[in-house]
């Protein structure tokens, strides 16, 4: 699908569907169905969707036979689609302006409760009841003769009808709580019919906070506004678009009842955007600040020392920064920054910060130590803001270095060179180029680019300032694939970079080191064990030393582990990362679920990467992205995809090196085309110039790809020498692979599936099953048989056109099955023969030539060849499995 804007806004005014309630249905359903049941009180704050579940219980009530009926007060500010309601099997009363009288007509019309069928009267916002209408809902339920279902906005417990019901009756209270960050991406992508990348879903989470309603206002905001974009089937903020000032019309009511001293107070926090509480109470009386926080708009936190104070929601601010003039906002930050220097505070970067928005004088050397020290807090927003206030070569190098923690590539070009051009100082000139590589080689246009700034830089500057460049030599060929280039670069650096932004390029140098030396084992191991959590001052390069944590793991044959690690690397990611962060652990889930056989997985994975960096060209994994997305998608069957994929692949943008991932687009091209032959003799070149450059990783990862395509002896004795030289398991494994398959070994392709199998590797299990169930006959042949049958209904995708037919294996006679299955159970030959009425011997035939077809050799493996067969089995058999 080519990508394209979101412009309509009719998918969003649709009825939404209720997702992440089921928890809060049941324990609503579970609570006023209870025998001793009486009345719920379901709430929670406006728009969080309370009257969808209400409608959710009242469906379960009908379908469990109960007899139902609803009665509406008005909900204010619920902007519902016309059509929220009249799905709903039970009938909808208006309560009107009489609630009382109407209520006793709804309650005339059900019929009493019984043992069986209970009567159920549900009110959505109970706040709109007078006195007398509150009254006879409790005595309804205080004489059990109905079951009451109630919803009520948060802030109106304790008063008003609830306060009327509580002397009455007991309710049970069912708080409903926003949506957290998977169900708020699980709803927009419901709503949009397509996926959403994680640092959209992100961004909507934290401006609505989970709240469905918030949510609906949002999304309509930024379709009004041109700010989604479709990249790839994947919904996702256009880059460089912010949403129009505006706020949620559900966040902003509360502010038109505050008082002048609590509007003020309100500014004060929302303009000093998380300063400490001792501060803000020299600006607002302490009362007005703890008004602000009951009712829902600040917060404190006091896990901090310095309990800082928010904005409850970042719509609320948004909200008041809009009502807050230019000259008030310029003396409220003058106000900041007097409260803030009274308390004795050294935090410059907020001082300056302030100093600036008030239009004091603030010397250049102050605002760009300000912007040193937003970067290294891992603030690059804040450190781009305030590089931005200064013009001189100084500030470009800041600016630049701010902008590449941030992912803008181009941006961040364009200023470090000018800061290269324009610094007098040779030593801050070699790190200005040396961030220019590392920012060529990321995200502008690959590593032959990268190395030769380096190669000018080094020419052009002095040999004592050379240290930073050399890093960046190292870092650049590593990830390019040269790895015993890269490892001699490495082997000369002296000492690490001062800077603290190129000092993050070193940590996955090491281990990608490893990694293409094939040992994965040996990366594993001295990689720290906790790679998230605390922010990066370069979110991407964490991003990639996760990456290369996941890919070591899925090489040393610990693809479990690996899977879990992405999605735990992936939310890190997310909360603290850039969009080629993400992408690039969202590249290393594909690879690792394609390993694991999950194509479908792969494919999700594949493409929010692509969309993530569809505006970045020359995003460094550019081509492995869409050389393993041709594969996967041909593996899918989706011919038509995979084509656009090799399309664009050669289409160019980022000079490919000859030992990446991306050389698989050629090879899977030509397997697309039938070409079996040529894709070998491009995997042999390919690796013997993997093998040349050091790169044992994809000189393994080529072979095992032609080894599948065409077998032989060659291919296997290429496989052994290179394994002996590695220590990942899963290459061991692969040589096994490779030989068995060259001598045509059923016994041991069986026992090379099994064990592809036992590690997750299912879908290699399935290629060497259907390989070894073609060779040869005989038990071993039934048992790789049966296992591809068992492992195919579980396959993504087409059947791969390099394997031969699945082979059916032989079903078992009726008898046969008998007599396992009584086998399976403990009995003895003797015993079977006589609960079947036939001989010992007999028993024993059936017996053996059940064993036969089952590909297996005792009596103890009976009861598990005989479930994955999905036969069932006595009580006693299943204990056995």
């Amino acid at each position: 699908m080519p990508d394209a804007m979101i412009r309509s806004t009719a998918q969003i005014g649709r009825r939404w569907p209720l997702v992440g309630r089921d928890p809060d249905v049941d324990r609503t359903v579970e609570r006023l169905l209870a025998p001793e049941g009486g009345a719920v009180l379901v709430t929670g704050p406006p728009g969080v969707g309370k009257s969808r579940v209400l409608e959710a219980v009242l469906h379960r009530c009908v379908a469990k036979g109960h007899h139902v009926l609803r009665a509406n007060g008005p909900v204010p500010g619920h902007d519902a689609p016309p059509d929220a309601v009249h799905h709903l099997a039970p009938q909808v009363e208006p309560l009107g302006t009489a609630p009382a009288g109407a209520l006793h007509r709804i309650v005339a019309r059900l019929p009493p409760s019984t043992g069986q069928h209970l009567a159920v009267l549900a009110i959505d916002n109970v706040s709109s009841l007078d006195e007398a209408a509150a009254r006879l809902v409790g005595k309804l339920a205080a004489e059990n003769t109905v079951r009451v279902l109630l919803t009520a906005d948060e802030t109106a417990i304790g008063a008003g009808p609830i306060d009327v019901l509580r002397q009455t009756i007991r309710l049970d209270r069912v708080d409903l709580t926003p949506l957290d960050w998977q169900h708020t991406r699980q709803l927009t992508a419901a709503v949009f019919g397509t996926d959403v990348d994680g640092l959209t879903a992100d961004e909507l989470w934290q401006l609505t906070g989970g709240n469905p309603l918030v949510l609906r206002e949002v999304l309509r905001n930024a379709v009004e506004n041109d700010a989604l974009t479709l990249h790839n089937h994947v919904v996702g903020w256009r880059q460089g678009t912010a949403l129009r000032p505006w706020a949620s019309d559900a966040l902003t009511r509360p502010l038109e009842s505050l008082s002048a001293e609590e509007t003020a107070a309100l500014r004060y926090v929302t303009y000093g955007d998380g300063a400490p509480i001792d501060m803000i109470e020299r600006l607002a009386p302490v009362s007005v600040i703890e008004r602000l926080e009951e009712l829902g708009l600040v917060r404190i936190d006091q896990s901090s020392p310095s309990a800082p104070v928010t904005a409850a929601h970042p719509l609320t601010a948004r909200a008041v920064r809009t009502r807050t003039g230019p000259l008030r906002a310029r003396r409220i930050h003058g106000e900041l920054v007097a409260a803030l220097v009274a308390t004795g505070s050294d935090d410059r970067v907020r001082e300056v910060r302030w100093r600036l928005a008030a239009q004091f004088e603030v010397s250049d050397d102050e605002v760009l130590r300000a912007s040193a020290q937003a970067l290294l807090g891992h603030d690059a927003a804040t450190a781009e803001h305030l590089a931005r206030q200064v013009h001189s070569p100084a500030a470009a190098w800041h600016l630049g270095r701010a902008l590449l923690a941030r992912g803008d590539h181009p941006s961040a070009e364009r200023w470090l060179a000018e800061a290269y051009r324009h610094l007098a100082d040779p030593a801050s000139r070699a790190n200005a180029a040396a961030l220019r590589a590392v920012n060529r080689c990321w995200g502008i246009d690959g590593p032959h680019s990268a190395l030769q700034v380096v190669a000018e830089a080094r020419a052009a500057l002095p040999t004592d300032v050379h240290d930073d460049l050399l890093a960046v030599e190292a870092f650049v060929l590593a990830f390019a694939g040269s790895a015993a280039e890269a490892a001699d670069a490495a082997d000369r650096l002296p000492h690490p970079p001062h800077d603290p932004l190129l000092a993050s390029v070193l940590p996955p140098l090491r281990p990608q080191l490893l990694l293409l030396s094939g040992r994965p084992e040996r990366a594993v191991a001295e990689l720290p064990t906790n790679l998230s959590g605390e922010p990066s001052i370069w979110p991407a390069m964490r991003a990639l030393l996760q990456a290369i944590h996941v890919q070591a793991l899925v090489m040393a044959g610990e693809v479990r582990q690996a899977a879990d690690l992405v999605e735990h690397y992936y939310r890190d990611a997310v909360g603290h990362g850039t969009a080629d962060g993400v992408a690039t652990i969202a590249l290393v889930g594909g690879i690792c679920a394609y390993y694991q056989g999950h194509a479908g997985q792969a494919a999700r994975w594949l493409r929010e990467a692509r969309a993530l960096t569809a505006e970045q060209p020359g995003f460094r994994f550019r081509e492995t992205l869409l050389a393993i997305g041709i594969g996967v998608e041909a593996q899918l069957g989706q011919a038509e995809n995979a084509q656009e994929l090799l399309s664009r692949l050669r289409r160019g943008g980022v000079g490919r090196t000859a030992v990446d991932y991306g050389a698989f687009g050629e090879v899977w091209a030509l397997v697309i085309s039938g070409n079996r032959s040529g894709a070998a003799t491009l995997l042999r070149r390919l690796t013997a110039e993997a093998a040349r450059a050091g790169n044992l990783l994809m000189a393994m990862e080529f072979l095992h790809v032609e080894v599948r395509l065409a077998p032989s002896a060659a291919v296997a004795g290429r496989f052994r020498e290179l394994a002996a030289r590695t220590d990942g398991r899963l290459f061991a494994l692969f040589a096994e692979h490779a030989a068995a398959l060259a001598r045509r070994d059923a016994r041991v392709l069986n026992r090379v599936s099994a064990t592809f199998e036992e590690l997750g590797y299912r879908g290699f299990a399935l290629e060497a099953a259907a390989n070894g169930a073609m060779f040869g006959g005989g038990r071993v042949t039934n048992a790789l048989a049966r296992r591809t049958q068992r492992l195919l209904g579980e396959h993504q995708g087409t059947w791969p056109e390099w394997l031969p037919e699945p082979k059916t294996a032989p079903a078992l006679t009726d008898r046969e099955r008998q007599v396992s299955e009584l086998a399976a159970t403990g009995m003895d030959t003797p015993a079977i023969a006589r609960a079947l009425t036939i001989s010992a011997r007999t028993a024993e035939n059936h017996l053996h030539r059940a064993y036969q077809k089952l590909g297996i050799h005792r009596r103890h493996e009976l009861a598990r060849a005989l479930a994955e067969d999905g036969f069932v089995l006595p009580a006693i058999a299943r204990q056995v499995v």
